[in-house]
């Protein structure tokens, strides 16, 4: 695979990755900041994601941006589809990849819980105290 090199100096191996970084570098939101940080991780240790993933992925983190999907939605969206992705590795006989997209699908399930807890809901944005 080519090795990419970015403005910011830093070379990802993986094109969609690659992608991933391009469109979460320097943004503001903590979903952004965290997909930028486990994207570069994940590529330092060769595992791959499929397009399908990439694509949703980088249009979370454009909604989340433009405030059109909240980052616990964007956490579930991501579950679900590494949840898709594990399932296609394993069928394969892929064992570490499906292995780290089972643990990425969790991680972004508990995610969206642990947001649910402190994040306002849409009414209470708007001023109504559930309580």
């Amino acid at each position: 695979m080519p090795i990419n090199k970015l403005t910011s100096g830093l070379k990802l191996n993986n094109p969609l990755r690659t992608d991933i970084h391009q469109v979460t570098q320097g943004k503001k939101s903590d979903y952004a900041n965290q997909v930028h940080g486990v994207n570069k991780l994940l590529d330092g240790f060769g595992v791959g994601i499929s397009k399908q993933s990439a694509q949703g992925v980088i249009g979370n983190v454009q909604k989340v941006e433009a405030g059109a999907m909240s980052e616990i939605t964007a956490h579930l969206r991501e579950a679900k589809g590494f949840g898709r992705d594990a399932f296609e590795s394993f069928s394969k006989g892929q064992v570490k990849q499906g292995a780290v997209e089972a643990f990425g699908s969790a991680l972004n399930t508990a995610g969206a819980a642990f947001k649910s807890t402190f994040t306002p809901t849409p009414a209470e944005k708007l001023g109504n105290d559930p309580w």
